[in-house]
């Protein structure tokens, strides 16, 4: 045991040599924090008094702020609109050390917000408002991201696919991944959606959760044979390296071809939310992936993270030493 730990603790240390390019749909993500007193007499909706507000980056760019909080280096690649909340993203990743050479700022595209109305003291979350551009975005933007992908290719240590269904991931830019990630033979890890399920091909490793799982695969989990069946379905249909299907509570599984499936119990913590927790298992998975470590062990890294994303309100930048303690034992 105290070997396994080492070993997980020196993949920890090699983070920081780690150099991750990002792609994906960038968010910003708002949180109204208020009290609710009363019904309102115009309908029977609760009536919330605001008591505070912030922001905090989302969707690929939370799985960039993750990176940067275990101590890789990411470039971020992505779409943001020529508006308040894209300036914000944009200074939000260079606050927290990422490099934004790869996003693209087009004047016709709504950055992508979603606000979450959340009423305390029991953080119950009321609503959720999506602010976010329906039109397919340009083809110019598009190739742009293409591009830069094709261009900065021997910069990176390996790629991570944050796929969202918003847009930025289209069947051209996985085909430009792919190449790169054969002619360099880099990690790529991809986060997938059903926009996409027919588009991925060859990654190192992709981690749906349970209910994509079962979309992409056809075979609807709900017990250990139809979950050994759709991993197997996902296996071939993508011809990934590894498929890790994330189950929230009940843990995670790990599929790699001609070799048994490997369970992971959840962490046992209080669960209070599980936003984002899919963004902190794919940067910790790019990590430890790309610093030579062995799926058995990214799982076990990624497990670990996840479990304090359930704890907390809100999008969470998991650090590096958070899960040093868990694995030394410590509280």
């Amino acid at each position: 045991m105290a070997l396994f730990m080492d070993s997980l603790l020196a993949v920890i240390e090699k983070f920081r040599d780690v150099h991750l390019l990002v792609v994906g749909d960038l968010m910003l993500d708002r949180f109204i924090w208020g009290e609710v007193e009363r019904l309102s007499p115009e309908a029977p909706v609760p009536v919330l008094r605001v008591v505070s507000e912030n922001s905090t980056l989302g969707g690929a760019a939370n799985v960039i702020h993750n990176v940067r909080s275990m101590g890789g280096r990411v470039t971020a690649c992505g779409i943001v609109g020529q508006d308040d909340a894209g300036r914000r993203i944009i200074n939000a990743l260079r606050k927290v050390g990422a490099s934004t050479a790869g996003v693209m700022a087009d004047r016709q595209f709504q950055t992508i917000q979603k606000s979450r109305i959340i009423a305390t003291p029991h953080h119950q979350q009321i609503v959720r408002l999506d602010r976010e551009t329906r039109q397919c975005l340009g083809h110019r933007t598009l190739e742009r991201l293409r591009k830069f992908i094709s261009a900065n290719e021997g910069r990176f240590d390996g790629i991570v696919i944050s796929d969202y269904g918003k847009g930025a991931i289209h069947g051209e830019l996985l085909d430009s991944v792919a190449a790169v990630v054969s002619r360099r033979k880099i990690v790529c890890v991809v986060d997938p959606k059903k926009e996409n399920y027919d588009r991925y091909r060859l990654p190192t490793l992709i981690t749906p959760n349970k209910n994509e799982a079962s979309e992409a695969s056809g075979t609807p989990i709900h017990d250990e044979a139809s979950l050994l069946a759709a991993g197997k379905i996902l296996l071939r249909k993508w011809r990934a390296d590894a498929v890790l299907i994330t189950r929230g509570g009940e843990g995670m599984s790990l599929f790699r071809p001609r070799s048994p499936v490997k369970h992971f119990p959840t962490e046992p913590r209080d669960v209070f939310d599980v936003t984002g927790a899919g963004d902190t298992v794919i940067a910790v998975c790019a990590l430890a992936l790309a610093s030579g470590a062995g799926y058995d062990d990214a799982a076990v890294l990624a497990n670990i993270a996840a479990s304090f994303v359930g704890g907390e309100i809100g999008t969470v930048a998991v650090r590096a030493a958070m899960i040093k303690r868990v694995i030394k034992g410590k509280p």
